[in-house]
Formats: structure tokens, C-alpha cells, sequence
């Protein structure tokens, strides 16, 4: 019997080892929930898209969306224009738009990923995936992604919907362990 409970006892200490070096329930997540330093627009002012990262060698990694924009390690695939093209959800249905967005992380990032956006230029939130609503963060998990042709080892993707109410200038805040990236795109109907 004590053979047994010591066993159960050394299974949950490494379950809880095992969480909490993964990011934990909560704990972990709550440290990358930085304060947004996302910069806010005039109304018709000109969207100050984030560029291309020359750094990487983009057409050799084959992801969906061509390239990533900004300085990494993690990248959403807009492809050279920074500009995704929304569409009705039909999926969901409600007054959201929709379209697909791959994210990138390279090999030398291996830890957790959030994801929060809004509207630049506007007061409207961006959302990510979700069902009627969307959810209003995007985490990508250690070790969490999708297969691909000519992925680089280590390097993790992740496809996802972004989801917005209105066209117009969006930005998102990337927090990683050790950095806090703020990517600008626009988002047209």
C-alpha cells in the first residue's frame, strides 16, 4: 500500500513539474499577459504595416502565406503586402469577418507563444479562431504545430482564423518568454 501511494505521489510531482515547465494552467500563461503597448491611429491616418523579416530565407520554409512580417521569432505569413483579405464568416455566422493566418516560430524559440490584437485605427477588437465569438488570444504551446513540406527543424507553425468586425489597420502584440513584438497589418473586406 505505501509502495503504491509513494507511486501516486511521485506521479504527481512530475505531472506538476511537467505543467509547470510547459507554461502551467494558468501561471505561466499569466506571465506572458504583458500590458498591450499597441499604438492607436487617427482615423484615415496611414497604416504603418510591418515589412517582411529579410533575415530568413522564406521561400526555402514553404509556409502558407509565402513570408512572415516583423522581427520574430514568431511571424504572421501576410505574405509581402502585410494585408489579409477578410470575407464573411460563414462558418460562424454573426457580423464577423474571417480569413486564414498562419503563424511561424522559428527554430531558436522553443517556449510559449500569446497573441493579442486590435484595431489601430478604430476601437474594435481582433479575434482568433473561436466559435460564435471569438477568443480574443491566440496561445500556441510548447511543441505545438503542424506538419509541412520543407519546415525547418525545431520550428513550429500554427494556422489559425483572424477574425474582425470591420476592414482598417490592426496590430498584434507577440509575448514570448523573453520578448514582446508588436506586428501592424492592414485587414481589408
Amino acid at each position: 500500500m505505501q509502495r503504491v501511494l509513494a507511486g501516486c505521489v511521485v506521479v504527481l510531482l512530475t505531472a506538476l513539474v511537467l505543467i509547470q515547465q510547459a507554461g502551467g494552467a494558468s501561471g505561466g500563461w499569466r506571465k506572458l499577459h504583458r500590458p498591450l503597448h499597441l499604438p492607436s491611429l487617427a482615423p484615415g491616418a496611414a497604416c504603418p504595416v510591418s515589412s517582411v523579416d529579410p533575415r530568413i530565407d522564406w521561400a526555402s520554409i514553404h509556409i502558407y502565406g509565402g513570408s512572415g512580417i516583423g522581427r520574430g521569432p514568431v511571424y504572421p505569413a501576410t505574405g509581402p503586402t502585410a494585408q489579409m483579405t477578410v470575407q464573411t464568416d460563414t462558418q460562424h455566422g454573426g457580423p464577423w469577418l474571417t480569413t486564414k493566418l498562419f503563424w511561424y516560430v522559428r527554430p531558436r524559440y522553443r517556449g510559449p507563444v500569446l497573441i493579442r490584437g486590435r484595431q489601430l485605427d478604430g476601437t474594435h477588437r481582433l479575434g482568433f479562431n473561436g466559435a460564435a465569438l471569438p477568443r480574443w488570444e491566440l496561445r500556441i504551446h510548447i511543441g505545438q504545430t503542424v506538419r509541412w513540406s520543407g519546415q525547418p527543424s525545431y520550428s513550429r507553425g500554427l494556422p489559425s482564423n483572424l477574425r474582425a468586425l470591420v476592414p482598417g489597420c490592426y496590430g498584434v502584440q507577440i509575448d514570448g518568454t523573453r520578448f514582446s513584438r508588436i506586428v501592424i497589418f492592414r485587414v481589408t473586406a
